[in-house]
């Protein structure tokens, strides 16, 4: 009976582990740390959110960016038109562009700051 009871329990959590992953659209950590360290910053997109959210462990916060600098483009308002693509994550910098069709953006969020700032691509 135990041995049942542990097998339930065993294949219930990794059932509820996989579906929490199916969750995100992109999912990265900073995992570039020295000596082994726990990674400092998450940054991931949900898939029913268009926003980029950032995780900084450190602090336990959780940074949402969906307006993009001045450049008066919203991931959340104008989604699906536009959409994050190219994402790189250094160090405490994600680095991304912006599809949109009448004014691609080329992006970066810098985390101890929890700034954006965008400049067009000319595209």
């Amino acid at each position: 009976m135990k041995a049942v009871l542990v097998i339930s329990l065993l294949i219930m959590s990794l059932t509820s582990v996989a579906n929490e992953i199916t969750q995100y659209k992109y999912y990265q950590t900073d995992n570039i740390v020295p000596n082994g360290r726990e990674p400092h910053y998450a940054v991931y997109i949900i898939n029913k959110e268009p926003c980029i959210f950032v995780k900084d462990f450190r602090e336990d916060e959780v940074e949402e960016y969906c307006k993009l600098d001045d450049s008066e483009l919203d991931l959340k308002i104008n989604s699906p038109t536009i959409y994050p693509i190219d994402l790189r994550l250094s160090s405490k910098t994600l680095y991304f562009t912006v599809a949109a069709p009448w004014n691609e953006q080329k992006c970066e969020i810098f985390f101890p700051r929890k700034s954006i700032t965008c400049e067009s691509t000319g595209r």
